[in-house]
């Protein structure tokens, strides 16, 4: 399971991290631990799962789709294909389960350094760490095992180095006025 690289990334470090992955042993988790402060992303995937599956809502008008049509924060996609994806992903785990692993750091201090991009703008911040882990590489399957309330996921636990913690909540802060 070899993540692709973030621009941002220390490129060496992400191979030494990308090492661990593979070399650690699937463990679970309750996916309630991986909702952290920092990402308020998460909430946007959810409700984008309520929003079109429940509420059979238009893909473009969701908030989720605004977010990931942004460009300027670090990371870009196309969101008709993203969200394509997205929807598909539910599916298939919704008849198979989660079959790939989610990457979690583990973090031992009591406050974590995270960094939201504006306008390539680079920003740091601290968060307190309350449960020791973030999310590295599964947003979309953490996003549907949060919506459909599952007890327990797939994870591959490592202590990061070459990773940039993001905190979109921060950039949400920054954004959200424009999505309404």
């Amino acid at each position: 399971m070899k993540r692709e690289r973030q621009p941002q990334s220390n490129g060496f470090l992400w191979e030494i991290d990308n090492l661990q992955t593979i070399l650690t042993k699937i463990s679970f988790l309750n996916p309630e631990l991986l909702n952290t402060s920092n990402r308020k992303d998460i909430e946007l995937r959810i409700r984008f799962l309520d929003d079109v599956i429940n509420h059979e809502m238009a893909i473009d008008k969701t908030k989720y789709y605004k977010f990931i049509s942004e460009s300027d924060k670090g990371i870009s996609r196309n969101p008709e294909r993203a969200t394509k994806s997205f929807i598909n992903l539910f599916h298939d785990i919704n008849q198979n389960k989660i079959s790939t692993p989610i990457l979690i750091g583990k973090y031992t201090s009591k406050k974590i350094k995270t960094r939201y991009i504006i306008k390539n703008k680079k920003s740091w911040s601290e968060i307190e760490n309350i449960t020791g882990y973030q999310l590295l590489d599964g947003a979309h399957r953490l996003a549907i095992a949060l919506f459909k309330k599952m007890n327990h996921i797939p994870v591959k636990i490592i202590k990061p180095l070459g990773f940039e913690i993001p905190n979109y909540t921060e950039y949400l802060k920054y954004k959200e006025k424009e999505y309404l």
